[in-house]
């Protein structure tokens, strides 16, 4: 019990500080779907939304859905909560009662580490296509519709890449089904619903993760704690601009509150090697590091995305350090193990 709690802390503890008190309102009697609530995006903004709720006393429904697994303990949290239900659908197979009625619909669904959108490449195609398809019938009049799509669609794109920006990739890229179906996803989303944000999300991490997230942070966190050392699979000088999730988060609660029918970049604009990261885990828990020359197939070696466009938009300025988000995620690795 003292492992829940300490866990379900970790997750309660996301910042909400730069939120103002008329953002936090326009939530108030919002009927909201979360689907991907599993996920470390899904998750985050079903504790932030609860978290502004107690806050200010707002009156906010979530309905979240999940495929694989939802932490026992995150149901049993909520379980007395009737604003708050939880519900097993995988959507690639079944759609949800046209008769529900969203304000919000945060589609989170999908498979954002490459290792799993590798693997299952039909669902990844259909998480993208289908399911947005039938979740537009679940959205009221005016109810707006928020995707979370990926940078990895400016693949192959060795520039700076903006909002305006295109990949270079052709179909027979190896992560063409998860940056084509991506594309499917905005072009329907921008052609065929009203109030819309896409949303491009870069690397995100911190707590919320599970055990099968196989991003390479996230690798080298669990490495650190289960093994005798640290192996690294994809070259140390390899540059990632990870974000922290409660940027993320805050960044994502801002501009549905103020945009409607735009398209940002979720991303730390701050850039940092393989190594750097390594070596700091490697501090933290006291393990060496054993590089080991190979990757997976399509790993691009620089993504360099600009963020300017939300930060300007929503004036917000990133406030976690890469070594802090990693140790507030090093820590919640710990307390899920022991759990």
């Amino acid at each position: 019990m003292n492992n829940n709690i300490a866990l379900l802390d970790i997750l309660r503890d996301i910042n909400i500080d730069k939120i103002s008190k008329k953002e936090i309102t326009f939530f108030h009697k919002k009927k909201i779907l979360i689907t991907g609530v599993s996920g470390l995006i899904g998750i985050n903004l079903l504790f932030f939304l609860h978290k502004i709720s107690e806050k200010e006393k707002v009156s906010i429904q979530i309905d979240g859905i999940f495929n694989t697994s939802l932490f026992k303990f995150v149901k049993i949290f909520f379980k007395d909560n009737k604003n708050i239900s939880f519900k097993k659908i995988d959507l690639t197979k079944k759609i949800i009662n046209a008769k529900k009625k969203y304000d919000l619909i945060f589609h989170c669904a999908g498979y954002g580490q490459p290792a799993k959108f590798l693997k299952f490449k039909t669902s990844t195609y259909k998480l993208n296509s289908f399911s947005i398809m039938n979740l537009k019938d679940n959205l009221k009049k005016k109810g707006k519709f928020i995707y979370m799509s990926s940078t990895e669609i400016y693949s192959g794109n060795e520039n700076l890449c903006i909002e305006k920006s295109i990949g270079r990739t052709t179909t027979s890229h190896p992560r063409s089904s998860y940056i084509e179906s991506k594309k499917f996803g905005e072009s329907y989303i921008l052609n065929c619903i009203d109030n819309f944000l896409i949303f491009r999300v870069c690397l995100t991490y911190g707590p919320g993760v599970k055990f099968n997230d196989e991003r390479i942070l996230n690798i080298l966190l669990l490495r650190a704690i289960k093994e005798k050392r640290i192996n690294i699979y994809g070259g140390l000088n390899q540059l990632r601009s990870n974000l922290y999730i409660s940027d993320a988060i805050n960044m994502i609660i801002k501009s549905t509150v103020r945009f409607n029918k735009e398209i940002f970049n979720i991303n730390n604009h701050n850039m940092t090697t393989i190594n750097k990261m390594a070596q700091f885990i490697s501090k933290i828990s006291n393990k060496k590091i054993k590089n080991h020359k190979s990757f997976l197939k399509g790993s691009p070696n620089v993504i360099k995305i600009s963020n300017k466009k939300i930060l300007k938009s929503i004036k917000y300025k990133i406030s976690t350090s890469l070594n802090d988000g990693i140790m507030k995620t090093y820590k919640w690795y710990l307390n899920l193990v022991n759990h």
